[in-house]
């Protein structure tokens, strides 16, 4: 991957070089830019504050970009030549944090290509980095040391071996059993995106004919969990995904018609078909005896045809037509052996299944046929008035093998054991919408215009918690110039959704039976719920010196959820109440100020709140005493009651300031501030809350900082040249932080294994110092 990305970032030069020759014949206007320059990176771990740029490494890289376009002069109808790169950075740091090889170049670069005949025919190659540093987590990469490494290619952080730590020992790593094998290794997270793409386009009178494609490799690891019976695991997942995109597209465009006709086909791969775990139930006598293959997510593919068409034939009227069919197949090998779901017995082999054994079929081998489509017509029926109603309709039907999973016992479908089985049920749905919006302006003179708004939208889900709901939503929007000096908008939207809950109609299909599963959870995008939100924004000129902006934000959503239902032996945990997000609501004001003392120093300061809030209830089995004291509660750490109120105020101030003609001088500075209250567990009930996994606590307030400061001079050297300096400073820190590794708690029937990621509380501080010049011929 480095070698290949250095080959494209070489091209890429010489091609911006060669085009100021390649087209020297009818090429007559030329506009090229290059950039480069050295950045040094310092501080504390930089891995998190590079977490989305790329700049994950302490040490000196170098930085470089260029522009350049050759065109022909006016409408001569030559050809014409734009390449264009930003971002392309090297790395020379160390490449500890860094998840792959790769993340060395261009962590967020760019590259495009643009080419053609204007009016005749254009073309262009695109290529884009896309990077992510995730966090270091404690993971179990060996079983019992000596065997193969279990997230091949992953390797442990800090060069770590099977039996020794690597170079930096975790305070958070307590669990002495897995350490003294090497079961456990700090592991850095992270994935690299590699976008490359083409799209072609053929000019023939009124109509253009394109093709375009896209290729993206996205490698690494991400931090995933599993959780099963008795216990669980953090663990670092491989990421190897490929996906690749194909369109083609023909359109008739003139002043009064539109259409189009656009195919598209892509394609999902994923290089691991599974990743093999260590299987928490099978003791810890020698860590994790026996290991399973766990799915990761299916390679698929889609085909899809949409017609849009558009027509402003009626006087003062517009048109919209969209329809899109489409298929999506599945068809994935499952795993070759996994993890029986319902291990009874000693812990042995026999509580995994042998390849294939114990399902109906190999694949699940899906296909979802997908029809949609939206009619739009927006009308000028009045000089000050307008009018746009519409419908849409989408449909999703799902085939698949029916996808049956024994379990109960300690082998498959042939063992003698088997007791029950488990099935692959899909949600279908059909999603109607119509709506209407109408407007009137008031008073044209001060731009006031009144819009109202009505939406009904219906949705049939099958094998889901609502099966039928429906939302009715009202809408109503003011906007105005309050004199000669200030514009404001102000909004009003209410929802109002209905439906019937079935807690256990989903999970019952799922089983077999009524009664042998029961989860009386919600889903908080189906369930009955009323919403309000208001939206306020406003713009005030002072003078010429002075401007003021505020934007003001609130929106609450109440879930019902209903009663549930006891059916045969299952009694509802929360005394027939089900559980979830009960209610929500986010407040978000923000104003700010422009100003400029001077004529060559403009100043912008801003202030932003924002609260969100959540109250949430959480299903389980023992909520009461007397269910606690019952061998079925035995382990459970019961419901949870969780309502938390997160608080961020953020100030931040701007400044341009021009020196001189030569100098211009820029500050940038954002100051951050937060806390989240978080209650986990609140009122569990359990028959012995002396064991460690019952001991829980409410957390306290978690309360950041964030600082930001970036500081740029440019000087102009002479009117080619620009000399760059920017100096930038990146400061997080968390506190009360609870959330580090646990040790295994014996695994077996009665306690739990539980072993979390073990990162610390999250903190950088790094500082950087970039220095370039940039040329223009």
């Amino acid at each position: 991957m480095f070698y290949r990305n250095t080959l494209k970032a070489a091209v890429a030069a010489a091609a911006c070089l060669a085009s100021l020759n390649a087209f020297a014949d009818d090429q007559q206007q030329q506009n090229n830019e290059v950039g480069i320059g050295l950045m040094g990176v310092w501080g504390t771990n930089a891995n998190q504050a590079g977490r989305y740029n790329g700049i994950n490494t302490n040490g000196v890289d170098f930085v470089g970009d260029f522009s350049c376009h050759a065109r022909p002069p006016g409408d001569s109808g030559g050809t014409y030549f734009d390449a264009v790169g930003t971002n392309l950075i090297l790395q020379g740091g160390s490449a500890t944090y860094a998840p792959t090889s790769s993340n060395r170049l261009a962590n967020n670069g760019s590259l495009s290509f643009g080419f053609g005949r204007r009016g005749t025919w254009e073309g262009g190659l695109t290529y884009d980095a896309i990077t992510y540093t995730g966090n270091l987590i404690d993971s179990l990469y060996t079983v019992n040391g000596g065997q193969a490494n279990l997230n091949t290619p992953l390797t442990p952080y800090g060069g770590a071996t099977a039996t020794s730590a690597g170079s930096v020992t975790k305070p958070t790593l307590t669990v002495p059993v897995l350490t003294a094998s090497g079961a456990m290794q700090p592991v850095q997270t992270g994935t690299r995106r590699d976008i490359m793409g083409g799209n072609f386009k053929y000019f023939y009178g009124d109509w253009t004919f394109t093709g375009a494609l896209r290729h993206e490799q996205k490698d690494g690891s991400m931090e995933e969990a599993f959780f099963g019976p008795w216990g669980g695991t953090a663990f670092a997942l491989p990421i190897d995904y490929t996906t690749d995109r194909y369109d083609a597209a023909a359109a008739y465009t003139t002043r009064e018609n539109q259409v189009s006709l656009l195919y598209t086909f892509s394609r999902f791969h994923d290089g691991n078909s599974f990743v093999a775990l260590p299987y928490p139930f099978s003791n810890t006598a020698v860590p994790y005896q026996l290991a399973a293959a766990y799915s990761t997510p299916p390679s698929s593919s889609a085909h899809y045809l949409t017609l849009m068409a558009a027509t402003n034939a009626v006087a003062n009227t517009r048109i919209n037509l969209n329809l899109r069919g489409g298929l999506e197949l599945q068809d994935d090998t499952f795993a070759p052996n996994a993890a029986n779901p319902n291990p009874a017995g000693t812990p042995g082999l026999g509580n995994l299944t042998p390849a294939f054994q114990g399902t109906s079929a190999n694949s699940l081998d899906a296909r979802a046929k997908i029809l949609q489509g939206k009619l739009s017509v927006y009308s000028r029926p009045m000089p000050e008035a307008d009018i746009n109603a519409y419908y849409g309709y989408d449909r999703r039907t799902v085939s698949q093998n029916q996808y049956q999973v024994f379990t109960g016992g300690t082998g498959g479908e042939n063992d003698a054991n088997f007791t029950s089985s488990s099935f692959s049920v899909p949600q279908e749905w059909r999603k109607q919408n119509a709506g209407i919006d109408a407007g009137y302006r008031i008073d044209p003179k001060s731009d006031t215009k009144v819009t109202v708004g009505y939406r009904y939208d219906d949705v049939n889900r099958t094998n889901a918690v609502v099966t039928d709901s429906h939302t009715n939503t009202l809408s109503a929007v003011l906007l105005s110039r309050l004199g000669d000096k200030s514009y404001g908008r102000i909004s009003y939207q209410h929802e109002d959704r209905s439906g019937s809950l079935n807690f256990l109609t989903p999970w019952a299909s799922l089983d077999g039976t009524q009664n042998a599963s029961v989860d009386y959870s919600g889903a908080y995008y189906q369930a009955p719920m009323k919403a309000d939100s208001v939206r306020l924004t406003g713009d005030y000129m002072a003078s010429e010196l002075t401007s003021a902006d505020l934007f003001v934000q609130y929106r609450k959503e109440s879930f019902d959820y209903g009663s549930a239902p006891v059916i045969g032996s299952n009694v509802p945990p929360l005394t027939g109440q089900a559980g979830g997000v009960k209610e929500d609501s986010n407040v978000t004001v923000s104003p700010s100020i422009n100003f400029r003392p001077r004529d060559d120093v403009l100043l912008h300061v801003f202030y932003t709140y924002e609260r969100i809030y959540f109250n949430n209830i959480g299903n389980g089995a023992c909520s009461t005493a007397a269910q606690a004291a019952t061998a079925a509660c035995l382990g459970s750490a019961g419901y949870f009651q969780n309502k938390y109120t997160s608080d961020v105020n953020t100030v931040g101030l701007s400044g341009n300031w021009k020196v001189s003609d030569a100098m211009k001088v820029s500050l940038e500075y954002n100051f951050a501030y937060g806390s989240v209250m978080f209650g986990q567990y609140n009122g569990v009930f359990v028959s012995n809350p002396t064991q460690s996994y019952q001991n829980v606590t409410n957390y306290p307030d978690i309360s950041s900082r964030m600082h930001n400061l970036v500081l740029t001079a440019d000087y102009k050297l002479s009117p080619q040249t620009d000399m760059l300096f920017r100096a930038m400073w990146s400061y997080y820190k968390d506190d009360n932080w609870y959330d580090t590794a646990s040790s295994i708690q014996g695994a077996g029937t009665t306690a739990v294994s539980i072993l979390t990621p073990g990162y610390g509380s999250p903190y950088y501080n790094v500082g950087a110092v970039l220095v370039g010049v940039r040329m223009r011929f």
